[in-house]
């Protein structure tokens, strides 16, 4: 958690950006393998832009006012308590693969574990930050 709060906001906007594509990436792979309704499918490209341009309006650093800052720090603050919920597995994996960036299989020699483990990891990972914040945001 220190180690995310010490990040610049530029960091901190790049892990939220890759964040966000590895999970529409993954929603369009389990789209691959499950069964199709083709009424609910967009490209992934508009959905990418459009998550995007959210996104990028929301962390407008430059131009955000005070209060604006204090909610998105808060928000960053929320993700970072989320995370020291998951299990140290789970952590250590969200971490390397969507914080520091590293690619699958090199999380996967790092944890001493194959990559579809890792992946379950992540998977089961994602779904509790998920859980927790959603909770969190209730409250």
């Amino acid at each position: 958690m220190s180690q995310f709060q010490e990040r610049s906001e530029h960091n901190k906007i790049a892990w939220l950006r890759s964040n966000l594509a590895n999970n529409l990436r993954d929603e369009v792979r389990k789209l691959d393998t499950a069964a199709r309704d083709v009424s609910r499918e967009r490209s992934l490209e508009a959905a990418l832009d459009a998550s995007s341009s959210r996104l990028e309006a929301w962390l407008a650093a430059d131009q955000s006012s005070p209060s604006l800052k204090a909610i998105r720090e808060e928000q960053l603050f929320s993700l970072a308590e989320a995370l020291t919920q998951l299990s140290s597995d789970q952590r250590q994996a969200v971490e390397l693969h969507h914080l520091q960036g590293c690619p699958l299989a090199e999380v996967a020699q790092h944890v001493d574990r194959s990559k579809g483990a890792v992946a379950a990891l992540l998977f089961r990972g994602l779904k509790k930050l998920r859980e927790v914040l959603v909770e969190a945001e209730r409250e």
